[in-house]
This record gives structure tokens, sequence and C-alpha cells, in this order.
């Protein structure tokens, strides 16, 4: 793919949840089901068909917030910090206070291409979309909330790897990460980003694939390793080929960021799982690199002086040549 092409593949708008009542959106599923893919019933108790393990999922909060130690949860910068809701394997809501967030710093490991035209060099530090909150007080063990173990591991472990996405409304669903890629958003944040496309009706997927759209930021996503689900980073953005018309799907990829995680989760007390999750196998990897076609030139963190792509807010005007996906 040329460079003016893949600038032409334009991240529309943020996944910013800015209506607390949008309505559950079942045509981002290939083949929705309420029993399968919502977490819980429509009076809030637990949905019993649900089709991964609740006892596993009570970090996860209802919206927005994945908890990774006792007292410090992640969600997507530019959604910010909330007080957070978290469900015990036995059902049971537990509402927690936030009270300060820190901002996760990118540092760039190779030169990299602003969309101004300047060049931010390698080593360089700049402001990532993943945010880490620390609550008022830690949880108690005894409300029943478990801190997910949080992905330790490189960019090419990722490929061809099936990851469980959290949508808004507490809808679970998942894709297959085609490639990764240092994003620039033009809220200034400079971020490590897993990447998706959406597959149905192409002839591939599954029932449970899922594409991103408005209302969906800030939500957790996860590989399923070892009889446990680990977080892997956040929802972010959505971008359209504007030449082929395919969809693309743009997570916050922690990985990166574990040990600024660690050190920051340390002084306050407490410590996190990290889970190395080892490479999937090599001809999977390879099959799903050539799938994409012009992927296999993107699966490294931002090459000498690449072109950087922009992620555009839901609250920003678009620029004329910038081709935005739906809007919900």
């Amino acid at each position: 793919m040329s460079v003016r092409r893949w600038i032409g593949i334009c991240l529309a708008l943020m996944l910013l949840c800015m209506v607390a009542n949008q309505a559950a959106n079942a045509a981002t599923f290939a083949s929705f089901s309420a029993s399968r893919h919502n977490r819980f019933l429509g009076d809030d108790t637990l949905n019993p068909d649900f089709w991964l393990d609740h006892s596993l999922l009570t970090g996860v909060a209802v919206q927005r917030a994945v908890l990774i130690s006792p007292q410090h949860y992640v969600t997507a910068t530019h959604t910010g910090m909330i007080n957070p809701t978290f469900v015990a394997a036995d059902g049971t809501r537990h509402t927690y206070t936030g009270e300060s967030s820190t901002v996760l710093q990118t540092t760039l490991q190779n030169d990299f291409l602003h969309s101004d035209g300047t060049t931010l060099l390698a080593g360089t530090v700049h402001s990532s979309d993943l945010l880490l909150v620390k609550l008022d007080a830690p949880i108690p063990e005894i409300d029943g909330i478990m801190p997910m173990p949080v992905l330790g591991g490189g960019y090419f472990d990722m490929l061809g790897r099936s990851m469980i996405v959290q949508g808004q409304n507490s809808q679970f669903g998942s894709d297959t990460i085609d490639f990764t890629q240092t994003v620039e958003l033009n809220t200034g944040a400079i971020t490590e980003s897993v990447i998706y496309r959406w597959d149905h009706p192409l002839g591939g997927g599954g029932m449970d694939e899922l594409t991103l759209v408005g209302g969906d930021s800030g939500e957790g996503s996860f590989i399923e390793f070892d009889g446990q689900y680990v977080f892997t980073g956040t929802n972010m953005g959505i971008a359209t080929d504007s030449e082929t018309g395919q969809k693309f799907s743009f997570n916050n990829f922690v990985s990166p960021y574990v040990s600024l995680v660690a050190a920051e989760v340390a002084a306050d007390g407490h410590s996190i799982t990290v889970v190395a999750v080892p490479e999937p196998s090599m001809v999977l990897a390879l099959v799903t690199t050539l799938s994409c076609g012009w992927a296999r030139r993107r699966t490294k963190r931002s090459r000498s002086r690449a072109p950087a792509t922009r992620t555009e807010p839901s609250s920003a005007k678009p620029r004329a040549n910038m081709v935005l996906g739906d809007r919900s």
C-alpha cells in the first residue's frame, strides 16, 4: 500500500462516550445475539447464557474501566476519569470513587513523522491515550472484585491472535488482530495501538465479530490465555479505507506501558500481575498478515519517518481530505 493511500485511511471519530443513554447497537456484530453477547439482563442481573465466564470479569467495570490493582484502573485518556461500577461473581454491584489520574507516556522507538510535517525523534516522550486512574481507597477483598492480569509481550506476539472486546452497554464480542502501529490522535496523543479489520460480510470473522462505533471508547479488550482473561488495552478509534471501504477498529495497546504502570502502582503500595503470552503460530501470523496485504508494511512500531495516522475525535470537525466512518 502506498503512503498516499495509507493517509487516505482516516481514523474517524475517537469513540467518545458522549451520550449516556445511547441505545445498544446490535449492528456492530456480525451476528448479534442478546442471550450470547449481553453481559447483563434487562434487570441488570448477570446473564446466565453469556458466552464468557462472569467470575473472570469482576475487574471489568460496567463501563469504561478495567481494574489492574486493588486501587487502580485503566481507561482511555480521551474519555476521562469516572467513578466505576464493578460486579462481583454473585451479581452484587459496587461503585468506587476515582481520586486522581495519570496519562501514560509513549517513548518512541523510531523517528515518527508528525502530521504537521515535523519529525518526532526516537527516544522522545509523548502523552498516550491510556489513562491510569487511582481510586480514593483500595477495594476491600470482601467485595469480590478481582484485578485483571495485564498483558506483557511484543507487537508481533499479537498478530493473528483473537481478542475479546467490550463494547458499550456491556456487550462483548471478539476479532482477530491484523496489525499494530503507533498512532497519532488529534488530541495531541501519540499512542501504541492494535488494529483489526471488520471482515463481515467479506467471508470471515465469525458470529462474535464486532466493529467499534461511537460510544465504545475506554472499554476494555482482553486475550484469553491459560484459564484467564488478560487485559490488552482499551477501545480508541475507527477508520475507513477510502479506496476499498474496509473498516478498521483501533485499540490502545497496554504492553509497551507495563513498566510505567507497574511503577505508578508500586508507588501507591500495590502491584500488578503481568502475563507474558507466548507468540501465536508463525503460520497463523503469516496468513493473517498476508490476508491484510498492505498490513505487512505496518506491523512494527512507527518506522523511521513514517507518516503519522491521525484520529479524529467525535467532537472535532473533519478536514476536507478525511473520510469519516459511521457515527452513532
